[in-house]
């Protein structure tokens, strides 16, 4: 029985059909998506520990949306600066979602195409 069907439109990648795509000679079965295990988090403080949590998470191999609304602006810029740097050493992408709310993911992450729906439906 399937639960999805796998439809091709505009070259676009379906969720079904990439989660059954052979990768490093490994057939994929999870059905979940970088979207599904994508991470939240408020940054209310900014140490060293929010920072390296946040960076560890992408590291990992999940997305993280940060919300940094609780910090002001120079402590922002400082943790984004370096989250940064992470992101680009692992030839991922940063989206800005709204003012100081961010979307961190490596270059994985965004293969199967459910961030950048995110992405483009939260604009």
């Amino acid at each position: 029985m399937k639960i999805f069907k796998v439809r091709k439109k505009f070259n676009k990648i379906e969720f079904s059909e990439y989660n059954n795509k052979e990768k490093g000679g490994k057939k994929r079965s999870s059905l979940l998506t970088s979207f599904d295990r994508m991470e939240y988090s408020i940054v209310s403080d900014n140490s060293k520990e929010a920072l390296f949590q946040i960076c560890d998470t992408i590291l990992s191999g999940k997305a993280v949306l940060a919300n940094f609304d609780k910090l002001d602006p120079e402590d922002a810029n400082d943790m984004l600066n370096f989250i940064s740097g992470v992101v680009y050493a692992t030839e991922g992408k940063i989206f800005k979602i709204d003012e100081k709310i961010f979307l961190f993911g490596r270059k994985e992450e965004f293969e199967d195409g459910s961030l950048y729906q995110y992405v483009e439906d939260t604009k």
